[in-house]
């Protein structure tokens, strides 16, 4: 008996060491490094922040007259944080380059409050918190989402889902998922643990999602309630509420020029073998955009980036190069002035 268990752990353990192995792997082919996402810190509101804050924005202009500027608040996941070092490259100091340099006689501020590995259920939670503790009325909120949305769905198959759901649901629940859940320290071990990370990550990749199971059609409701409840805050407190669902490579209709194609083809998400990935975002996410699409706050992204001229997207096929980023801007600029409540 003593054997059998010895045996038991030692194949645990190794199976620990795989997935951690696996999971460092893939976070090193997208993400350049072996963690997913950057340092955070825990905060009561939102759950998690990046630990450096807000990032800064680039090209933002002020008048001494109040009735001329204009703010506007940009949310989003690590699309919209931007991954580049250069805090001019992201969509926001795009953006706030474009409108200041329109001529319509305003001053826009452009906050980036993008969070690595936020979807639109912690974003909302931060657009609370921020109308809560910062006092300030935007003119504008912008919500950049879609990619995030449809990942965490997919791994946890819940409408609720988001980064680190299993890890944060288990440390709530500890005590009375199981009588294994007494030992706190364990049970919260097993549910961050790298395995169950990989069995996740095995949902969204090589499980395939049914597009009439009810597991989509809680993520669709509940997710439209979301954002019309977005948009009911943004009208009380003076702005105007927009949902801009984010372009992604595997649900764009259009053919690129060769040489752009050639830029791109190494992108890992355009082999064959993700065809259950590609086909697993696309069901979520062409479901909400077909649910929002009369809503007076949505517009679709989805093929902005098929004008490119020069490869856009980054190897995930969801974070975006410099000329993606600013590609977006100068379509995200024009609708921001012209949904700016005057």
């Amino acid at each position: 008996m003593l054997s059998v268990v010895k045996w038991i752990a030692m194949g645990a353990i190794c199976l620990e060491i795989l997935s951690f192995l696996a999971i460092s792997a893939t976070n090193f082919l997208f993400y350049g490094h072996a963690r997913e996402g950057s340092r955070a810190v825990y905060d009561s509101y939102t759950l998690f922040l990046q630990s450096s804050g807000p990032r800064p924005t680039a090209n933002n202009s002020s008048s001494p007259d109040p009735a001329k500027n204009r703010l506007v608040w940009m949310f989003g996941g690590s699309t919209m944080r931007a991954m580049t070092d250069h805090d001019d490259r992201t969509i926001p100091s795009y953006t706030s380059k474009v409108l200041n340099s329109r001529g319509s006689g305003l001053d826009f501020t452009v906050m980036n409050y993008g969070m690595n590995s936020f979807n639109s259920l912690l974003e909302t939670k931060y657009l609370q918190k921020l109308l809560i503790e910062t006092g300030s009325k935007p003119d504008a909120i912008v919500f950049y989402d879609g990619a995030n949305d449809c990942k965490y769905f997919l791994e946890h198959r819940n409408a609720y889902a988001h980064h680190g759901y299993r890890r944060s649901k288990a440390l709530i629940e500890s005590y009375y998922r199981s009588w294994f859940g007494l030992m706190k320290p364990l049970n919260a071990a097993l549910f961050s643990s790298f395995t169950k990370e990989l069995y996740d990550k095995i949902n969204q990749v090589f499980v395939p999602l049914s597009s009439d199971s009810p597991e989509l059609k809680q993520l669709v409701d509940a997710t439209e309630k979301r954002y019309d409840y977005l948009a009911k805050v943004a009208d009380c407190f003076g702005s105007r509420f927009t949902l801009v669902w984010q372009p992604l490579i595997w649900v764009e209709e259009c053919r690129v020029p060769e040489s752009v194609e050639q830029g791109e083809k190494n992108l890992v998400l355009k082999a064959d073998r993700f065809a259950t990935m590609r086909s697993n975002f696309m069901i979520p996410y062409l479901a909400i955009a077909k649910r929002l699409e009369n809503k007076p706050y949505f517009v679709s992204f989805r093929n902005v980036l098929c004008e490119r001229k020069e490869p856009a997207y980054q190897p995930d096929g969801v974070h975006l190069t410099d000329a993606g980023r600013e590609l977006v801007a100068r379509h995200m600029a024009p609708l921001v002035e012209k949904r700016m409540v005057k």
